[in-house]
C-alpha cells in the first residue's frame, strides 16, 4: 500500500516573504487567520523564518482585558497586542484580528502585562 502523506518539514516554523521589513520577536499576520513570530530578521521582500506553532511566546496582553489560562486570543494588530477580541469592536463588525492561540498564563482586567501563548493552538 501506497504512503497517503509525506512529512516534508515539522511545522513549528516555516519560511514566510516579508510583506514589511520585520525584526526577530516581531508579531506577523499569515493570512487572515494565523499569527508567527519572526525568529530571524529581515527586510520586504526577503524570506525569513517565522515561528507558527509548538512555542509558548509571550505577548503584551490588552490593558482592558481579563485574560484566563485556556482563554482564545487574537492578535490585535492596530495596537500591537493580544485581546480577547476577534475585531476591533468586539462585536464582529469591525476590522478582523488573527488567531493567535490559547492563554498559558493570566493577566487581570486593567492591569498592564504580559500574557504567554501557546502560538497557533
Amino acid at each position: 500500500m501506497a504512503k497517503e502523506a509525506y512529512i516534508v518539514q515539522e511545522a513549528d516554523r516555516i519560511p514566510l516573504t516579508l510583506g514589511s521589513n520585520a525584526d526577530v520577536g516581531d508579531v506577523l499576520q499569515i493570512g487572515s487567520d494565523m499569527v508567527g513570530v519572526a525568529a530571524t530578521s529581515g527586510l520586504a521582500g526577503e524570506t525569513v523564518t517565522v515561528y507558527v506553532g509548538g512555542v509558548v511566546v509571550e505577548v503584551e496582553g490588552a490593558l482592558a482585558d481579563d485574560i484566563t489560562v485556556g482563554t482564545q486570543l487574537y492578535f490585535d494588530h492596530i495596537n500591537r497586542v493580544l485581546t480577547v477580541k476577534s475585531d476591533s469592536v468586539g462585536d464582529g463588525t469591525g476590522t478582523p484580528f488573527n488567531p493567535a492561540g490559547h492563554a498559558v498564563t493570566a493577566k487581570a482586567a486593567n492591569v498592564a502585562g504580559v500574557v504567554q501563548i501557546l502560538l497557533n493552538k
